[in-house]
C-alpha cells in the first residue's frame, strides 16, 4: 500500500509573529503554531486564542495552510475546557490539529467530525499496525517518529494508506518523543505537557561497573545534534513522504526563513525532477541560524558514533577554525573553511575552551586581516576579548553574524504572498443591462455586478486585451488570473473603472468564500458528555477473580530470573494478599520460554513485557513473546494491541505506562481495544488521578506503587556510543553484555541504564518513587490491584520489600511509616514523585 498522490508540503513551525511571516514569506506549504494551552512548547511565546481568526485570515490570506497543536496529554478534569478549544478552533478555519492524546482524538471527530487531526509524534508512532490503530480512531496523518531511518519509513509507506509526515530540520529530542518522563521525574514539569526542562542537555558522568569512566572532553552525553536532512529530501519524496516538518517553535524569525528557504529549494528541485545540492555555504548559513552540528539524525540508521558530539550542548553556530598564534589586540586563527568572507567585523565569535558549562571568552570582532590564504587575524576592541586562557589550538565559532540576520529579515519584512492561486474569470453582460464579473479559483467562487446600463463603444470598444490587463490586477490578493471568457456583445465599451471595481469586489468576495469553506461545523456540541455516557456503559473485562472477592492484590515487575524465583518464593504472612500476577520485563526476551513455565508451576498467573517501542522488521521481538504463551502481555505501544490479540487470543492484555493513560476517554478507547486494566500515565499528580478514576471504573486501572522512574527511552545507546568505536549493534562488541553503567549528574546521583533487545537504553532514576503513603486514599476510591516495579533489587531484598507494600495494601500498616521506613533503607532514599500531595 501507499499513501495516496498528495503533492508534497512543507511544514514550518511559528512560536510568534515574526517567525510566522518569515515562514510564509519563504515558500512555506503550511504553519504550525501553538496557542496558550495544551501543546507541547509552553516557553513558547505561542499565539492567544484571540489571535486565532487574526492568523488564520493571514494564511489563508496568502493560500498558507495553518495547523494547531493540541499535542499534549489532557487530564480529565481539563475535557471540558479543551472541548470548548477545540469548538474555536474549528470555528476559526484551521485546517488541522495536531494531537497525541488519543482520547482527546476521538472528542474532536465527535465534536467537529470536519477538522483534521494529525498523530503527533507524541503518540510514538514506528510500525503501520500502531498507525492503523489511530487512523481507525479518525487520524488523517501521522508524524512519525524521528528514530525512524529512511527504510524504515519505506517500510511504513509500503504498509499503509494513512499519509505521513516527517521530520528534517531541527532539534533532536534523545529519548522517544510521549516516552520522556525526565523532567516529570526530577521537577514535575512534564514534557508530556510542553514543560520539558532538557535535562538532556546537562553534563553527566559515566560510572562503569562502579568507576568513573573518563571520555576527554565529552560530557554531554545525552545531547544530539541537530537534525538536517536538505540532502535527503529527494529519497523521502521518493519513499511516499507527503510532509516535511521543520522543528523550531522556540526559534526566531531568521532561523525560520533560512530552514524554510532551504527546504523550499530542496522539495522544489525533486518536484522539477532535478538532483539538489546545497551549496556549502549556504550550509553554512543554515547552520549559523542555529546548530549544535548538523546530522542526518536516525535517517540514515543508527550511528551512536555520530549523534551524540558530547562537547557542547548549545547552539554555537559554525566552526571558524583553529587558533594558530596570537596577536596584539587579537589572535591568527586558520581557517576551516575556504570564503572570504567567512568572518567579518561585527561578527561573534567564541573560543571553545571545552567548558560550556563556564563564561568562555568571546566578543565582537573589531577588525580582520587575512594573513595568509587560508588565515586570518581577528582583532577585538581594548579589553572586550579576555584572551588569557585561550591556547593554541583552541576551535573558534561564530555565534553571530548580523549581516545574514539582517538579510534573512529582509526576506519577511515585506508582507507579500509568496504563492498565489489561480483563478478563472467570466465577464458577462447585455446591452442596456448589469456586467457581471465571477471569478472561480477550483473550490469556490463570488460575483461581483455592475447595474450600467452597459452600453456601445461610440468610438474604440474595449479589446480582450484591455479586459484582461484590468482584471489581472490582482495586487495583494492572494490570486492570479489564469483564464479569462468573455460573453458580450461586440463592440461594447466597458470603462476601466468599473473593471477595476467589478475586480476588487470579486477577490475581496473570493477570498471570504473560501474562507468561509474552511470553517468546520460543531456536530455535536454535547459530544463530551455523549461520550461519557457511552463508555460508562462498557463492559468491564477485568472482573477476576482475585477481584470479585473483594480484597486488594499486588502484582510485580521483575527484570531478570533471579528476581522472578524470589517473587515466587515469597510467601505472604496471613490476612495479606497473594500475588496476583508477575510480569516479566526482560532484556534477553529469549528467556522469557524459561520464565512462564516457572511461574505457572508456582501457580502464579505471568505476564510478559514486549519490546516499548517496535521498529518495522522487529517483529521476531514480539514472536518470542507470543511463543512464549504467557498469561497475559503487558501492552506499551499501540502496534502490539492487534498483533497480540491475534496471536495470543486467550492472553489478557494489560495497557502498561508508555500509552499515557491520563483521562477517561483515552482509557475507554484502549479498553474497547481489548486491554483489560490499563496502567495510569505516570504524569499524574494525585488530583489528576483522582478525577481520572472518579469519572471511570476502579477496575480499570492497576497504579503501581512503587519503581524508579523510567526517565529517557531512547534509540541512542551509551554503552556503544562510548564504551565502543561500533556504530550500531553489529559492530559495537556488545559492552552492555558485560557492563553495568550509571550516569551521575552534577548533584551525585547515579541514574542507572538498563538495555533491552532492541538495543535501545532506557536511563532510570536514581531513587525509587513510592506511593506508600496514598495507598490507602487509592482503596477509597476503589482501586484494588496495586504494581510494585522492581529495578537491581537482589533476591534478598525482594521478599521483605513485597511484604512491605502487602501491609500497606491490606491496610495492616500505615502507609506513612513505611514510607519513612522505605527512605531509611534505601541509600539513595525514596521520593513521592509526581502525585506529590503529602
Amino acid at each position: 500500500m501507499s499513501a495516496p498522490n498528495t503533492k508534497p508540503e512543507l511544514l514550518a513551525p511559528a512560536g510568534d509573529w515574526d517567525a510566522m511571516r518569515a515562514a510564509v514569506a519563504n515558500g512555506a506549504d503550511a504553519v504550525y503554531f501553538g496557542l496558550s494551552n495544551f501543546n507541547a512548547r509552553a516557553r513558547a511565546a505561542n499565539f492567544a486564542p484571540d489571535e486565532l481568526s487574526d492568523v488564520m485570515r493571514f494564511l489563508h490570506g496568502r493560500n498558507v495552510k495553518g495547523f494547531v497543536t493540541l499535542n499534549t496529554l489532557i487530564f480529565s478534569d481539563e475535557l471540558e475546557a479543551v472541548a470548548e478549544f477545540v469548538k474555536r478552533i474549528a470555528g476559526a478555519g484551521v485546517d488541522a490539529v495536531i494531537v497525541q492524546d488519543l482520547g482527546l482524538v476521538r472528542l474532536i471527530k465527535r465534536l467537529a467530525p470536519t477538522l483534521p487531526v494529525h498523530g503527533s509524534t507524541q503518540m510514538t508512532l514506528t510500525e503501520p499496525r500502531g498507525i492503523a490503530f489511530v487512523t481507525e480512531l479518525g487520524v488523517e496523518r501521522v508524524v512519525l517518529a524521528r528514530e525512524l531511518s529512511l527504510a524504515d519509513i519505506q517500510k511504513v509507506t509500503a504498509n499503509t494508506v494513512t499519509p505521513v509526515e516527517v521530520f528534517v530540520h531541527g532539534a533532536l529530542c534523545v529519548a522517544y518523543s510521549g516516552q520522556c518522563l525526565t523532567s516529570e521525574a526530577l521537577g514535575g514539569r512534564s514534557a508530556n505537557r510542553g514543560q520539558c526542562a532538557q535535562a538532556c542537555r546537562l553534563p553527566y558522568e559515566m560510572i562503569v561497573d562502579g568507576q568513573a569512566r573518563d571520555l576527554g572532553d565529552r560530557a554531554y552525553l545525552l545531547s544530539p545534534q541537530d537534525l538536517a536532512a536538505f540532502d535527503l529530501i529527494g529519497d523521502l519524496v521518493d519513499a511516499g513522504v507527503i510532509s516535511f516538518k521543520i522543528e523550531g517553535r522556540l526559534k526566531g524569525g531568521p532561523y525560520v526563513a533560512a530552514t524554510t528557504q532551504t527546504y523550499r529549494k530542496a522539495l522544489d528541485t525533486k518536484l522539477a525532477d532535478r538532483a539538489f545540492t546545497l551549496p556549502r555555504r549556504e550550509q553554512l548559513d543554515l547552520a549559523q541560524t542555529f546548530s549544535r552540528g548538523l546530522t542526518p539524525g536516525f535517517l540514515e540508521g543508527v550511528n551512536h558514533q555520530m549523534l551524540v558530539r558530547g562537547r557542547f550542548p548549545k547552539s554555537r553556530g559554525v566552526r571558524l577554525g583553529r587558533v594558530s598564534g596570537f596577536v596584539r589586540g587579537g589572535a591568527r586563527v586558520e581557517l576551516a573553511e575556504a570564503f572570504d568572507d567567512l568572518v567579518k567585523p561585527g561578527d561573534g565569535v567564541l573560543f571553545d575552551l571545552g567548558r560550556p558549562d563556564t563564561q568562555e571568552p568571546g566578543g565582537r570582532v573589531w577588525s580582520v586581516r587575512r594573513a595568509a590564504p587560508a588565515q586570518v587575524e581577528l582583532y577585538f576592541a581594548d579589553g572586550a576579548v579576555d584572551l588569557a586562557s585561550v591556547a593554541v589550538g583552541c576551535d573558534v565559532y561564530k555565534t553571530d553574524d548580523p549581516a545574514l540576520r539582517k538579510r534573512l529579515e529582509q526576506s519577511y519584512s515585506q508582507d507579500k504572498p509568496a504563492r498565489r492561486v489561480p483563478v478563472r474569470a467570466r465577464l458577462e453582460g447585455a446591452i442596456g443591462g448589469t456586467l457581471t464579473l465571477t471569478l472561480i479559483d477550483g473550490a469556490s467562487e463570488s460575483s461581483a455586478a455592475w447595474a450600467g446600463p452597459l452600453e456601445l463603444a461610440r468610438k474604440q470598444p474595449t479589446s480582450a486585451g484591455e479586459v484582461r490587463e484590468q482584471l489581472s490586477r490582482l495586487g495583494d490578493t492572494p490570486f492570479e488570473l489564469d483564464e479569462v471568457s468573455l460573453d458580450l456583445p461586440a463592440g461594447v465599451m466597458l470603462p476601466r473603472s468599473v473593471l477595476n471595481d467589478l475586480r476588487r469586489q470579486g477577490a475581496t468576495a473570493l477570498a471570504e468564500a473560501r474562507s468561509a469553506g474552511r470553517k468546520h461545523a460543531i456536530n455535536n456540541p454535547n459530544a463530551l458528555e455523549e461520550l461519557r455516557r457511552e463508555f460508562s456503559l462498557l463492559p468491564s473485562r477485568s472482573m477476576r477473580v482475585d477481584d470479585r472477592e473483594g480484597g486488594a492484590s499486588l502484582t510485580v515487575l521483575v527484570r531478570n530470573l533471579d528476581q522472578l524465583d524470589a517473587v515466587l518464593a515469597w510467601a505472604p504472612p496471613d490476612g495479606l494478599p497473594k500475588l496476583a500476577a508477575v510480569y516479566c520485563d526482560f532484556e534477553d526476551l529469549r528467556r522469557y520460554k524459561d520464565a512462564v513455565p516457572r511461574a505457572r508451576a508456582a501457580g502464579v498467573p505471568v505476564g510478559l513485557a514486549p519490546v516499548r517501542v517496535w521498529k518495522p522488521g522487529e517483529d521476531g521481538f514480539q514472536s518470542l513473546v507470543a511463543r512464549a504463551e504467557p498469561d497475559i502481555v503487558l501492552v506499551r505501544n499501540l502496534a502490539s494491541i492487534s498483533y497480540f490479540r491475534e496471536q495470543l487470543p486467550h492472553a489478557r492484555l494489560v495497557g502498561d505506562f508508555s500509552l499515557n493513560v491520563a483521562n477517561e476517554l483515552t482509557a475507554s478507547v484502549l479498553l474497547e481495544a481489548g486491554l483489560e486494566r490499563l496502567v495510569p500515565s505516570y504524569d499524574l499528580n494525585w488530583d489528576q488521578l483522582v478525577s481520572m478514576v472518579r469519572r471511570s471504573r476502579p477496575e480499570w486501572f492497576e497504579p503501581v506503587i512503587h519503581q524508579h522512574m523510567p526517565m529517557f527511552h531512547m534509540e541512542h545507546c551509551v554503552f556503544a556510543a562510548f564504551l565502543s568505536t561500533g556504530k550500531d549493534h553489529r559492530d559495537c562488541g556488545r559492552p552492555c553484555e558485560v557492563h553495568k553503567v550509571e550516569l551521575r549528574d552534577r548533584v551525585g546521583a547515579p541514574f542507572p541504564v538498563l538495555p533491552d533487545t532492541g538495543c535501545r537504553n532506557t536511563v532510570f532514576n536514581s531513587a525509587a518513587q513510592s506511593a506508600a503513603e496514598y495507598v490507602s486514599r487509592m482503596r477509597e476510591l476503589g482501586l484494588a490491584r496495586f504494581r510494585v516495579d522492581l529495578l537491581r533489587e537482589a533476591p534478598a531484598q525482594v521478599g521483605p520489600l513485597l511484604t512491605r507494600y502487602a501491609r500497606v495494601v491490606a491496610g495492616v500498616d500505615d502507609g506513612r511509616e513505611t514510607w519513612r521506613q522505605l527512605r531509611a533503607l534505601n541509600q539513595l532514599g525514596v521520593t513521592r514523585g509526581t502525585l506529590n500531595l503529602l
